[in-house]
Formats: C-alpha cells, structure tokens, sequence
C-alpha cells in the first residue's frame, strides 16, 4: 500500500441507537483518556445537484464541530485509504439500528 500525503480514513462507529460512517483527514488519540478524536470531517460536495439525505444529516448533526471524541468501544472500523479516488459517491451514512422486538 503507497502511503499518500492527505491520507482520508473511513470511520465506523456505533452509538446506542445508530451506526455511522464518516470521511475524514485526521483520526488519532484525543487528549481524553479512552477516546478517538476525529477531525476535518469531509462531506460531499454542496454544488452537486444530488445530495444525500445521509450526507444532509451528517453535515446538520457534525457540521460546525471543529472535531468529535468517540469511545474507543463505539469505534468499529478504520479504514485508511489510498487516495481521493477511493472515496465514491457516498460513504457517509448513518443507519438507525432496529428496534428489537421479543
């Protein structure tokens, strides 16, 4: 694997009640004890004529957030990857978990 410049991570993580899956440029130990910091968070481009609802709703809900500190045990998956080409359409995507039924 050719290491680039601006690597781009590929981030999965889980919260009690929804999965996500985010871009972003930097991804390393936060200051808090326990954490993932994520930063520079990469959303698609806002002058496309389609925008995802997925990627709406990441942009409204991370958006102004310089970075974010997730739990190491909500962490899924890092995926580093080898250049912008990799990146697609959308993998921004938050996914509501089902509700459990008994």
């Amino acid at each position: 694997m050719t290491s680039s410049k601006n690597p781009i991570y590929r981030v999965h993580f889980q919260t009690e009640d929804r999965n996500y899956s985010l871009l972003a440029r930097s991804v390393k130990e936060s200051e808090f004890f326990g954490f993932i910091e994520i930063s520079e968070i990469i959303f698609e481009d806002v002058n496309r004529l389609i925008i995802s609802p997925e990627d709406e709703a990441l942009r409204k809900e991370f958006a102004k957030a310089e970075s974010i500190s997730i739990p190491h045990q909500y962490m899924r998956r890092i995926d580093r990857l080898s250049d912008d080409d990799d990146i697609g359409v959308s993998y921004l995507k938050i996914a509501e978990r089902p509700n459990k039924t008994k």
